[in-house]
């Protein structure tokens, strides 16, 4: 028997563990594929750190998944030091053993003993699953109990803010005010309660290159200060000193290592007043509140909520499709969206933060009228007809191949039947008729009449049939890109998002004159259902937006 080549799955949940524990799980691994005469191969070692075993969105894992389900496998064997290294929920354990299992995988947890093979090892799967989900739920009880004892008794719960540092204390620790930061705090409730837009309070702390809280935490800060987080802290309790605990609870979606909040009864929240916590005074935040009120009252902007993206129903054609070249964005409508002006595009970064330095702003009436326009030169001109012809003889190539297979074996039917209808006769001949023999014959007859309808008619299955479809596939896909002009936006989008990914605005200027320079790629003809690999190939298109076109290249 050749000796068995092995793969070592090892994760920690978290970096406070002992940084030494994969180690430690290798080595138990090791040691038991050398008493069994077995190898753990070394580009077979597949780990995950400071994840949790209760979602199985590990990258690692995952890894692990697609090498043992390809062809060839490299390994034949997995080893883990104990079944919950694999998962801590018992539906993802099952469901992980059982997918090594049908890719012909072994599974051995080498410190329960557990082996795939063994035939109560779904048994022991289970048990031990049972076991180690009843844990993660009592582990996440005592957490919640300790968190709460640690809010009686004054103490932080956990999780930054900004206008605090946290300090060590006896038994805990504690948030202490943080002035420097403490003074930008109550500098956004000033410029809030004044009447300053989230946008304007945004751009002003980006253009004066204050940090963000992002920033303080060691993240990339590309974005900077955003309407969005200066809302959260326009709202946050605790800059009057009142700490709110328990408002929510997060949940982790199946399957993943993502949570997200729900909020929890209001009976359940729990208030603490602790006044040295004070940044802003109760007057300005009531200021601030008044002011809100307000404006969630005033400028609700008519829109029902819902569960769509505002993209899918946006009446403008191009919306999810342009790209800022600067910052890589989404272009928005970001002005004149009231009635009777005129809407423009531009960079929601630059519009709502700042933090983008692309401030040119298009008209969607000239946006729409020049990239339509180049969309349909791209479909008339004499090259793309040219190229569109060429890529559907291609797909005609390749579906009359898998037809030419069928009708050789058609044509080696037929000489099979008529060899069969010529002995059938001499028996006749010799015999005389006979119910059977009549009845064989006829048989014949009908399926000789039926391959030579396949060969030479025009039903389906027959070639003429298989080129009609592709003809018919060609014809389809240009009918779509010109109908979409007339189309409404919302149909629009979706015949354009057969053909166009994404449109690069790259903002230019030619002596005094601002334009946008549009960069992107008609996919003529789509997919094609009869040909692997997809799409054919693709067209560029280059277009200046009020400037002269530059030509087309295939």
């Amino acid at each position: 028997m050749s000796q068995l080549r092995c793969a070592a799955y090892l994760r920690i949940s978290t970096s406070l563990q002992n940084p030494l524990s994969p180690e430690d799980q290798l080595r138990k691994c090791r040691e038991f594929a050398t008493r069994e005469n077995w190898a753990v191969l070394d580009s077979q070692i597949y780990s995950d750190e400071a994840l949790s075993g209760v979602g199985a969105d590990r990258p690692g894992l995952t890894r692990l998944m697609a090498a043992a389900e390809s062809r060839p496998r490299p390994f034949d064997v997995v080893l883990v030091d104990d079944s919950s290294r694999l998962s801590r929920s018992l539906s993802d354990a099952m469901r992980i053993f059982e997918r090594l299992n049908f890719a012909g995988v072994r599974v051995v947890a080498v410190s329960q003993g557990i082996d795939s093979q063994n035939d109560q090892a779904d048994v022991l799967v289970t048990f031990h699953g049972l076991m180690d989900s009843m844990y993660v739920k009592e582990l996440a009880k005592k957490t919640h109990r300790g968190m709460e004892g640690a809010l009686l008794r004054g103490f932080h719960t956990g999780g930054s803010c900004f206008g605090y540092r946290t300090t060590e204390a006896d038994g805990g620790k504690q948030l202490r005010v943080f002035e420097p930061e403490a003074a930008i705090v109550r500098r956004i409730f000033e410029m809030s309660a004044v009447g300053a837009a989230l946008k304007t309070i945004a751009k002003t702390l980006n253009a004066e290159g204050i940090p963000s809280p992002r920033a303080r935490k060691g993240r990339p800060s590309v974005g900077g200060w955003c309407p969005t987080g200066i809302r959260e802290m326009l709202h946050n309790e605790r800059y009057v000193g009142r700490i709110v605990w328990n408002r929510s609870k997060f949940v982790k979606v199946p399957g993943t290592n993502k949570r997200v909040a729900r909020l929890r009864p209001q009976s359940e929240w729990k208030t603490r007043v602790q006044p040295h916590l004070r940044i802003v005074s109760d007057e300005l935040w009531e200021r601030v509140r008044t002011r809100l009120s307000w404006l969630k009252e005033n400028y609700r902007g008519g829109r029902p909520s819902g569960l769509c993206s505002p993209r899918a129903g946006s009446r403008y054609l191009f919306s999810g499709i342009l790209v800022c070249s600067e910052c890589g964005a989404r272009l928005s409508i970001v002005t004149g969206t009231r009635k009777n002006d005129h809407p423009r595009w531009g960079c929601p970064r630059n519009f709502n933060r700042g933090t983008c330095s692309n401030d040119l702003r298009e008209r969607n009436e000239y946006v729409e009228k020049q990239l339509l326009g180049e969309l349909q030169r791209a479909v008339l001109h004499p090259e793309a007809v040219e190229y569109a012809l060429t890529a559907f003889e291609k797909a005609l190539d390749e579906q009359l191949t898998a037809v030419t297979g069928g009708l050789d074996k058609n044509r080696e039917r037929l000489a099979a039947i008529d060899a069969e209808l010529g002995r059938l006769a001499e028996a006749v001949a010799i015999q005389g008729s006979s119910r059977a023999l009549m009845t064989a014959i006829s048989a014949r007859e009908a399926e000789r009449t039926a391959i030579e309808r396949s060969l030479l008619g025009s039903g389906p299955g027959s070639i003429k049939a298989a080129a009609e479809d592709a003809h018919e596939f060609a014809r389809e896909q240009l009918r779509d890109i010109r109908s979409a002009a007339g189309a409404a936006p919302a149909e629009a989008r979706m015949m354009l998002a057969k053909h166009v990914d994404r449109i690069v605005m790259r903002p230019t200027r030619a002596g005094d004159e601002r334009f946008y320079i549009a960069e992107g790629e008609w996919d003529l003809l789509g997919k094609y259902e009869g040909r692997p690999g997809g799409a054919l190939r693709i067209l560029e298109m280059v277009a200046g937006v009020r400037f002269e076109l530059t030509t087309f290249g295939l």
